[in-house]
């Protein structure tokens, strides 16, 4: 694996992204990696929790806006794949048949919220700061938005969608986007409390129990795959979209 370091110690699992140069922002073979990785944890019946973090001090600047530059001017067909290929990635962690972790320090934007959403349980550090950033570039938070309305709830959604404001881990929590913060030289000890709460229950019935959980999930239809990876490829290759990334990757 180039861009995700995936580690195992006995029964837990850890997803690194390990692009830190560009705060974790991904790209599609980035996407690939932990698309890959988290379909082989299907099978993995010893993994009975999984920990998804960043290295360095960031845990995902949603999309990298070089590599998305690029791909705006590339075919449609090529911009669509690539948006189907997002939405899949987020639905293979999140039908990781165990125990799910965000381990989340620095800044999480965009796309990376969509990471934080599918897992079952968010512990994010004081310091760390979040933003559907999307519209300030042009972007719509079209593929993300499928999972994170129903981690967030649709009226957070339409302001935190529309607004593009960053915000601090009160306001995550006030939300639902995280469920417990600490002070950041103790949030690996917080994410061990949660994975050994975990490994303190029987592993079937909790596998079991999350099978039960998909029963619940808000609805989610093919539909939305395919319609939001459409409006992901037609922003991105559109006059808005190009002009913020340039916006950006000058003032940088």
């Amino acid at each position: 694996m180039r861009f995700v370091k995936f580690e195992k110690e006995k029964e837990v699992a850890r997803i690194v992204f390990n692009r830190p140069e560009v705060g974790n922002a991904f790209n599609g073979e980035m996407l690939k990696e932990i698309k890959e990785i988290a379909e082989r944890l299907s099978s993995d019946e010893e993994v009975r929790v999984v920990i998804l973090e960043g290295e360095g001090k960031h845990f995902c600047a949603g999309g990298d806006l070089r590599w998305m530059r690029e791909m705006a001017k590339a075919e449609y067909s090529e911009n669509y794949k690539d948006a189907l290929l997002l939405f899949d990635t987020y639905k293979a962690v999140e039908n990781i048949p165990v125990p799910t972790i965000a381990k989340i320090r620095g800044a999480v934007r965009g796309g990376g919220l969509g990471f934080v959403s599918v897992c079952d349980i968010a512990i994010a550090g004081k310091s760390s700061s979040f933003s559907f950033s999307e519209v300030k570039i042009g972007m719509v938070p079209s593929v993300v938005s499928s999972f994170a309305v129903r981690r967030i709830g649709y009226q957070n959604a339409r302001r935190f969608f529309l607004t593009a404001e960053v915000f601090d881990v009160y306001k995550a929590k006030e939300i639902g986007l995280i469920d417990e913060f600490v002070e950041d030289d103790e949030l690996e000890g917080k994410v061990r409390e949660f994975v050994n709460l975990i490994l303190s229950n029987k592993p079937l019935a909790v596998r079991k129990t999350k099978e039960l959980l998909k029963l619940y999930r808000p609805y989610l239809s093919e539909n939305f795959r395919e319609l939001t990876a459409h409006i992901l490829a037609s922003t991105r290759m559109g006059r808005e979209a190009l002009e913020g990334f340039e916006e950006f990757l000058k003032g940088k």
